[in-house]
């Protein structure tokens, strides 16, 4: 027999409004873009024009810094950093080339399907004989591996040299036979194909014994190997736009304080549309009249919303960079505070998560450059004298100590959990790797040189 319970639960539910608002407020500028067009496309009485209407947050005195006209007016220029240059894909420029070569129809397909399976690096990273698998099931095209291997060589012959190589070893080597051949060039051919795992784990000695060479041999060896570029496809990208970083703020010095600007979004500032107003106030049809009103809700609340994440936006901003002040003002990172989101939550009275959420994907444009904001979080490590330092300055000081090893006996991380305990720094060699792995820092036995 079921038995009756009372049960007490405490929860928190946000309406759907709330919801869209923490949207707006987590994407950068150059998705919001987006967004607002998205808005305006689906709601037509939402518009652009020279003045919102009905907008509290609007009404700031214009001679008022925190005012959004002010800011909209006043924001100084701001530099879109680019990440990408290429102006085609590398499918693309790979088969332009293939127009040079008057293949036959069934060759010049099997040679652009293969050109469509390199991977992100310009390699192909399947067997051949899945290829040939696939060909036969999916498109019920019969293809030999030997076929495959045939045409997978005539891409192998095209520009970027080393594209539709399966390895690494073979993308090296393939740029290698396509070098003037001479003494050296010979060498590190036979180096590469006899003497790979030695040669990419750095074993010098063994490589000196087997090959009976000398130790300047093997250097020009790995100069020359390190002149040749691993992944070909790093010149080109997927699609044939280039990828820009717009960022969200930009913190500029005036009169030795720092100033905190949004970067001006495109477009126009929004508003309702009069005539949808007009059109409400003429309307019979009750079904009419109240779709015209959820409408005219809507965008009234969008256009709000717009601002109130300006403001948001901008008092997280403030609070950051009040807190960094000398790091603002100098860009060196020893004098960058040990800073978590609660820190700034206290400050400016909000959620954690919605500090996440302003810093999440945001881009800040200073004097010393332009870096994510969530670059500026960082623990707490203290000092044997009692001071509060950042994680951060204890990553720069690693590298500029593994910058300055010799690099022909580079430090172990024992050893440089020993040179960073000299300046006060005393951590475990497992948080050495751990952050020098965040650095992008190869072990020493890779950061090894003749």
């Amino acid at each position: 027999m079921q038995k009756q319970k009372l049960q007490q639960k405490l929860g928190f539910n946000l309406s759907p409004q709330q919801i869209q608002f923490l949207s707006l407020l987590q994407i950068p500028l150059a998705s919001l873009n987006s967004r607002i067009q998205d808005e305006l496309e689906d709601n037509p009485a939402l518009e652009e024009g020279e003045n919102s209407e009905d907008i509290s947050l609007d009404e700031l005195e214009e001679d008022n810094p925190n005012s959004y006209k002010y800011r909209q007016n006043n924001t100084p220029d701001f530099t879109e950093v680019q990440i990408s240059n290429s102006e085609e894909s590398l499918s693309d420029h790979l088969k332009k080339q293939l127009l040079l070569l008057n293949l036959r129809e069934d060759d010049l397909f099997l040679t652009e399907y293969l050109i469509d399976s390199l991977d992100n690096n310009g390699w192909i990273n399947r067997e051949l004989f899945s290829i040939s698998d696939d060909l036969l099931i999916n498109l019920n095209l019969e293809f030999s591996e030997q076929e495959i291997e045939k045409y997978l060589s005539v891409i192998q012959t095209l520009e970027p040299l080393g594209v539709g190589a399966r390895n690494l070893q073979e993308c090296l080597l393939i740029q290698l036979k396509n070098k003037e051949q001479n003494e050296l060039v010979e060498l590190s051919i036979l180096v590469l194909e006899n003497q790979y795992e030695r040669f990419s784990k750095k074993n010098f000695e063994g490589l000196i014994r087997e090959l009976e060479i000398s130790e300047m041999q093997l250097k020009e060896v790995y100069e020359l190997v390190e002149k040749l570029n691993p992944f070909p496809a790093s010149n080109f990208i997927k699609t044939a736009t280039a990828s820009y970083v717009t960022p969200d703020f930009l913190v500029t010095i005036l009169e030795e304080k720092n100033i905190v600007t949004l970067t001006k979004r495109s477009g126009k500032e929004l508003k309702v549309s009069a005539s949808y107003k007009k059109m409400i106030e003429g309307a019979l049809d009750v079904a009419a009249k109240e779709f015209l009103k959820q409408k005219i809700e809507s965008a009234n609340w969008f256009k709000n919303a717009i601002l109130q994440r300006e403001e948001t936006l901008l008092n997280v901003m403030n609070a950051i960079v009040n807190f960094q002040e000398k790091y603002f003002l100098s860009g060196e990172d020893e004098e960058l505070k040990p800073m978590i989101l609660a820190d700034i939550a206290n400050i400016v009275n909000m959620n954690i998560s919605t500090i996440s959420r302003v810093t999440n994907s945001k881009y800040a444009q200073t004097f010393f450059g332009t870096f994510l904001l969530k670059d500026l979080f960082s623990e707490a490590y203290r000092k044997d004298n009692g001071e509060l330092i950042s994680t951060k300055v204890i990553k720069s000081r690693l590298k500029e100590i593994i910058e300055m090893e010799d690099k022909k006996h580079p430090y172990t991380d024992v050893k440089l959990a020993e040179l960073l305990g000299e300046n006060e720094y005393h951590i475990a060699r497992r948080t050495v790797a751990k952050y020098r792995e965040g650095l992008g820092i190869q072990t020493s036995k890779y950061r090894r040189e003749l």
